[in-house]
């Protein structure tokens, strides 16, 4: 008889009371990209100019360590602005009070009680002081690198974008509010943080809610989001999810236009605000260029890490990835002024278009009633006869004139077989 197994149940109390808090939670707003997502493309999730936050602050190359000498600048410089009312004291006994707070938006443990406080205060400095310059409420430095080189200023936005470079717009707040100057800072944080990002999101600080005193942001990217979302009409968004499964039977651009179906660029809405009716899909038009690729996959990593709410932008990718399979797709809709090509090559757009989700998923589809609208129509005999018709016999006046002519022959070839098998008869008087 083999002995029975001891357990030590001290030392599972032990392990017990030395357990940590859950790595996510109700506050958790700050993840790490999931590693099936990452390893799709790993650099698209990666900071490579400037660390923001604890997770990237210890992988510094040449630019990162650049752009940490221009955080003591701005640091300096709003410090030596705000010093009649404000002391450096005072921004971190304030910083003090959101700590735990801040902590908790991590989904790691944080260590280092001192330079987790100072990093917060650095950074946030830099992104206040950033939003400042960018809006000319500060007036930047001549020798400003940010400021000076296009190329460098399109990777800091970049950068700020990240879900693993965020810190908690709190901590933004505070800082803001504490280092607000009442005559120059007639901005809100939020509408200066729109302003920056618009070259993502064209006039957000119009689709801002302006009645929105509730909502708190979690972070820069969060921020964002829920700009995209405000701004979508009502009715999109009453509309119930579904899932994503409705989308294998669509087709792409190419057979649906066989079938009929017409493409139109929508004007004057939010992107995602894609519209299916009688035979017409309207879609908005859509930039692709450089940084096209970053913006949406980490928007959608974001997305899969989020507690609730919807997937508007996975939604998004996973339709115009089903629409679109090869670059004479992407040729259609640029065709109709939907697509804007920045990257020169079509089947560059359609390889982007069609790696946005690998390893995404989602139960909270948008575009399910849209899907079958347009697989009805796609179905259609009678619609498809049509589409045959004018696009092999009506294609050109001289095929249109040469069909009615066959059509005209055909009636009069009738037209005399039955007059000539009608019966002559003579009439008697």
């Amino acid at each position: 008889m083999e002995d029975s197994v001891s357990i030590d149940i001290d030392l599972i109390r032990k392990k017990l009371s030395q357990s940590s808090n859950p790595s996510f939670g109700p506050t958790t707003s700050i993840f790490r990209v999931d590693k099936r997502i990452r390893k799709m493309n790993e650099e698209a999730y990666t900071p490579d100019t400037i660390s923001i936050g604890p997770y990237h602050s210890d992988k510094q190359n040449l630019q990162m360590q650049a752009m940490e000498d221009l955080k003591l600048r701005y640091a300096q410089a709003l410090l030596i602005r705000t010093s009649e009312r404000t002391s450096l004291e005072n921004y971190m006994e304030a910083l003090k009070k959101v700590e735990t707070e801040a902590r908790r938006c991590y989904s790691e443990p944080i260590n280092h009680k001192e330079n987790f406080i100072e990093m917060l205060l650095f950074d946030g400095f830099f992104i206040i002081e950033l939003f400042r310059k960018s809006a000319e409420v500060v007036k930047p430095d001549d020798d400003d690198p940010i400021f000076y080189s296009n190329l460098r200023r399109a990777r800091v936005v970049r950068d700020l974008l990240l879900p693993e470079n965020q810190i908690p717009i709190s901590v933004l707040q505070t800082l803001f509010d504490l280092s607000k100057d009442p005559n120059s800072d007639t901005k809100s944080f939020i509408e200066l943080a729109l302003k920056f990002f618009e070259g993502f999101i064209a006039e957000a600080i119009q689709k801002y809610p302006q009645n929105n005193k509730t909502i708190r942001h979690k972070h820069l990217l969060d921020l964002l989001s829920y700009t995209l979302e405000s701004s979508l009409p009502h009715g999109f968004m009453k509309k119930p999810p579904t899932s994503a499964a409705v989308l294998e039977s669509l087709s792409c651009v190419t057979e649906l236009r066989n079938s009929g179906v017409k493409f139109r660029k929508r004007a004057d809405c939010n992107f995602i605000d894609i519209k299916f009716s009688e035979g017409v899909f309207e879609i908005p038009e859509l930039w692709v260029d450089d940084y096209t690729d970053t913006f949406f996959r980490n928007i959608i990593a974001y997305e899969q890490h989020c507690y609730g709410g919807r997937h508007y932008i996975t939604s998004y990718a996973l339709l115009m990835d089903f629409l679109i399979n090869t670059a004479d797709d992407v040729a259609i809709l640029r065709g109709c002024g939907i697509i804007k090509n920045h990257l020169g090559d079509d089947n560059k757009v359609s390889s982007l278009i069609n790696n946005l989700c690998n390893e995404v998923s989602t139960k909270h589809f948008c575009y399910g009633d849209l899907c079958y609208k347009v697989r009805e129509y796609y179905n259609s005999p009678y619609n498809k006869w049509i589409e045959t018709l004018r696009r092999d016999y009506c294609n050109s006046p001289w095929t249109i004139i040469s069909v009615i002519a066959a059509i005209l022959l055909l009636l009069l070839t009738i037209w005399l077989a039955v007059f000539a098998a009608f019966p002559v008869f003579n009439v008697h008087v």
